[in-house]
């Protein structure tokens, strides 16, 4: 019995042993439940620490390495190009990106990635490392509303950087000339900002310039704002002489643009962003106040207008009060004479009449013209330069005018003409040849042959005969040469007298062409001294 109890027992042992075996874990099962952990966490680290994954559209992606290529910013390595493939019916590249963790709070819409090459200009020189690295896409951050995983590359590489300071306007011009994205504007012959883009308008008549002005420049855009193309060289030949201009080297190879506020423009206030401009030929045409007023009259000469152009200045006293419109040229079949018609613009805002109530009225105030063509109110064409040929019209008095009466032809009054200067010369000198030409000098030196020939035959009463007809072909030359002596005062005093348009005409020439010398000298008295001006300017 005793027996039975022990065997018993020592099931009831063994048992328990192995029951308690069962439930323990082997030593062998921690090795890999550790290794298991520290993957998992180590899974975990790499996934959280994963930068976003994007795709970039280019059109071509020509340079661009999976594994190689890489995203930069600042010249800091932000990313690296996993995968290029093509897009829809193969018309663009797709190029996935994975980017540092820290850049994904900046992939908003307003994100820009272009792909940096070498680039060489006469602006600017760009992306030469590329050359022994090869090339590497570019990232422009920007914070905005949207979150976006898919970009469209910039085919180019932006003028203005987005987070250069200052303000963009729109400036309207009828040709876009020598410009390009990236040639520079200047005030004052500083660089002020840079052409940002182009495009022609709809109706193919006119393009928009879009122009950004950095800071502190953008403070001096006010609405009164002119701004002119500055590229190459500007010389202008008219009746006020020759003018020059240009802004640096760099605008006469690219081209380039000016601004500038003038004073007789007025002060304005200042440009908002986006303000539009007008873009000027010129800095003469920029600095030029547009009227409201202006009133048109027709001229007419029947001489030749040779040296008359379009926008040549309408002059009275001297002072410039409108310009040439137009011009062209009219023959009568009937009786083959021709005619110039010449379309002339006065804008009275440019003068003041003082004494009449109606001063304020738009169009022409027929008692006023009546009155100043009574007084012999004319036009003239007159030389403006004698060196350029440039003709201008001059508005001035002439006593010696017939009466006029105001007509109209095509809708507008027509002014009564005097013979040009140059034509009245002309006509002087004609008629002193002519007169001169008069005089029978062959019929003289007969006469005076036969009076010698009887003084040495001695016949008086045939040389008292020929001495009365001698005298009385003398007395003839006499008057003739009296009227010669006529015009030929007149001419002096028209043309050679020191008050004479004339003779002021050519001081003015004359003075012209001396301080032209005087400037090339100087000019080339610089330049010799400082020849890194032609780069830099002055």
């Amino acid at each position: 019995m005793q027996d039975k109890n022990s065997e018993i027992l020592d099931e009831a042992i063994e048992e328990a042993v192995w029951e308690n075996r069962g439930r323990r874990i082997s030593v062998v099962w921690i090795v890999p439940i550790v290794a298991l952990v520290v993957g998992a966490w180590l899974i975990y680290q790499n996934l959280s620490e994963k930068g976003p994954q994007i795709e970039i559209v280019f059109k071509s992606a020509e340079g661009v390495e999976p594994g190689k290529t890489v995203v930069k910013y600042k010249d800091i390595e932000v990313g690296k190009v996993t995968d290029v493939t093509f897009g829809e019916e193969l018309e663009s590249v797709i190029v996935s990106v994975e980017l540092k963790k820290s850049m994904k709070p900046y992939l908003s819409e307003k994100t820009q990635f272009w792909i940096m090459k070498a680039r060489l200009s006469l602006n600017e020189v760009e992306g030469l490392d590329t050359l022994l690295s090869g090339v590497y896409i570019v990232m422009n951050p920007q914070k905005g509303e949207e979150r976006v995983r898919k970009f469209a590359g910039l085919d180019k590489i932006p003028v203005v950087a987005a987070n250069e300071k200052g303000h963009s306007y729109i400036l309207k011009a009828s040709t876009i000339g020598s410009l390009e994205a990236g040639s520079p504007i200047y005030y004052k012959k500083l660089r002020a900002g840079t052409v940002d883009s182009y495009e022609l308008d709809p109706d193919g008549k006119s393009v928009t310039i879009k122009v950004f002005i950095k800071a502190p420049f953008d403070k001096l855009v006010l609405e009164t704002t002119r701004f002119w193309n500055a590229s190459g060289i500007t010389a202008d030949i008219n009746a006020d002489g020759i003018e020059i201009h240009t802004e640096s080297l760099t605008s006469i190879l690219v081209g380039g643009l000016a601004f500038d506020n003038f004073p007789n423009l007025g002060i304005g206030p200042r440009a908002k962003q986006g303000h539009s401009f007008t873009l000027y030929d010129s800095i003469k045409k920029a600095k030029k106040i547009q009227y409201k007023r202006e009133l048109y009259f027709w001229v007419y000469f029947e001489h030749s207008i040779r040296g008359l152009k379009v926008g040549a200045p309408v002059e009275f006293h001297g002072v410039p009060i409108g310009e040439v419109v137009n011009y062209s040229l009219i023959g009568d079949a009937k009786t083959a004479n021709f005619r110039i018609p010449i379309l002339i613009k006065i804008e009275p805002e440019r003068f003041s009449v003082t004494g009449k109530d109606k001063n304020s009225s738009q169009g022409v105030d027929v008692e006023v013209l009546d009155k100043l063509f009574e007084r012999g109110f004319r036009a003239q064409l007159q030389s403006g330069n004698l060196l350029t040929g440039e003709l201008f019209v001059d508005l001035d008095f002439h006593k010696d005018a017939p009466a006029y009466t105001p007509k109209k032809e095509n809708g507008y009054y027509v002014l009564p003409t005097v013979p040009a200067t140059i034509e009245s010369l002309k006509s002087d000198l004609k008629t002193v040849l002519d007169r001169i030409s008069a005089i029978p000098f062959e019929e003289i030196g007969k006469e005076i042959d036969l009076i010698l020939r009887d003084v040495r035959k001695g016949t008086i009463p045939s040389l008292n005969s020929t001495l009365d007809s001698a005298d009385l072909m003398m007395k003839n030359a006499s008057q003739t040469l009296k009227g010669a002596d006529t015009t030929i005062d007149a001419a002096k005093k028209n043309y050679l007298s020191p008050n004479a348009q004339f003779n002021k005409k050519l001081i003015k020439l004359l003075d012209e062409l001396s301080r032209t010398s005087r400037s090339v000298k100087n000019l080339t008295d610089y330049l010799e001294r400082h020849p890194e001006s032609l780069i830099r300017g002055k």
